[in-house]
């Protein structure tokens, strides 16, 4: 790799073949294809005008950031919370405005619920050729193609400003890999082998890197996130679920068992503000829900050993009743649900 390469072309030339020999290509190029159709039957400018709900339901199952919810009814009634007509606009905002993208990206964040940087760029990138999708898979594929991690953001929550960062350095990579294979044409191709390389054996990586923290995360984002993983762990989820007037909690997971009952576990997510005022939140949610089996703190690590001090102080039954998970494993454990659903999916165990 030549000083100023982003790739590892060795890398690609191990790869490469098996890339081409896929199975999965064929079955990518059909849900490229029905992408396509829905956008040139919805999404071009003159039909937004007949965007309606059967519209943000198709988008929903056609778009592969999505593909990790097993409820996607919840997902479809989540994002309606943001109003229709705010949807259509935002989308045709983030599509055919002039604005500078990270502009237009930050503003989809902002007003359509659900709608994370992995959606929002798949959109784009069907829109427009110098925009690229940006997901988990993408930054691990990358990293598996000699992209050194420092020159990519840490976590798949990221903003306006570094998906327009990121959408350059894809381009170099693009134009790189452009030069050994003439195949890799855009974004979306680009897309399919960064997925491939996601899931190669990590063994032909050299990984000399230290551990990475989270230190800063989208609190909304990170919502949705625990409701996904509880979702794809067969619970029904809420958001800002309120216990009791007045007592909320931002995520509850809830089963019904047999001669049980319902369990339940609620999340609060804490990125910034008083501890104090959250432990007493905790305190009143363990209270009013008897269902409830746990209440877990969802932070930073740093964060998380300051509410770990502040409540080792406090009763016993309340110190028992509260977890704590740390962002990056949150992060962690939808990647695991992701490949796992993938092995099942190959076996035919799961519903497509």
């Amino acid at each position: 790799m030549s000083h100023n390469e982003l790739t590892d072309k060795r890398k690609l030339e191990l790869v490469f073949q098996n890339f081409k020999e896929s199975k999965n290509i064929d079955v990518e190029k059909q849900e490229r294809k029905a992408k396509v159709d829905f956008i040139n039957n919805n999404l071009m400018k003159d039909q937004l005008s007949n965007f309606n709900e059967g519209t943000v339901r198709e988008l929903v199952q056609l778009l592969w950031s999505f593909q990790g919810w097993t409820n996607k009814d919840y997902l479809v009634e989540e994002m309606l919370k943001s109003g229709l007509g705010n949807i259509r606009d935002a989308l045709e905002f983030l599509i055919y405005s002039e604005k500078p993208i990270a502009h237009r990206f930050d503003y989809v964040k902002r007003n359509i619920r659900m709608m994370g940087a992995a959606a929002i760029s798949e959109v784009l990138t069907h829109f427009d050729e110098d925009c690229a999708i940006w997901n988990r898979r993408a930054r691990e594929g990358l990293i598996n193609l000699g992209v050194p991690k420092n020159k990519l953001p840490s976590s798949t929550q990221i903003s306006g400003k570094q998906y327009e960062d990121f959408c350059f350095l894809a381009k170099k990579v693009l134009d790189e890999i452009k030069s050994f294979d003439q195949e890799i044409q855009n974004f979306l191709d680009l897309n399919s082998l960064l997925f491939f390389l996601s899931n190669l054996d990590t063994s032909i990586v050299e990984q000399n890197d230290e551990e990475e923290f989270i230190e800063d995360f989208n609190h909304d984002y990170a919502i949705q996130q625990v409701a996904q993983l509880g979702d794809g762990l067969g619970f029904e989820v809420e958001t800002e679920f309120y216990v009791a007037p007045g007592c909320r909690i931002d995520a509850l997971w809830r089963s019904r068992i047999a001669n049980l009952g319902i369990i339940s576990y609620a999340f609060e997510v804490h990125r910034r503000g008083s501890r104090d005022s959250a432990i007493l939140n905790l305190q009143r949610v363990i209270k009013q829900d008897s269902s409830i089996q746990k209440v877990i703190v969802v932070s930073t690590k740093k964060e998380i050993e300051i509410f770990k001090n502040e409540i080792a102080s406090l009763g016993e039954e309340f110190r028992d009743a509260i977890g704590y998970l740390e962002v990056d494993e949150l992060e962690k454990a939808l990647e695991h649900l992701d490949s796992l659903k993938e092995v099942l999916n190959y076996a035919g165990l799961l519903k497509t």
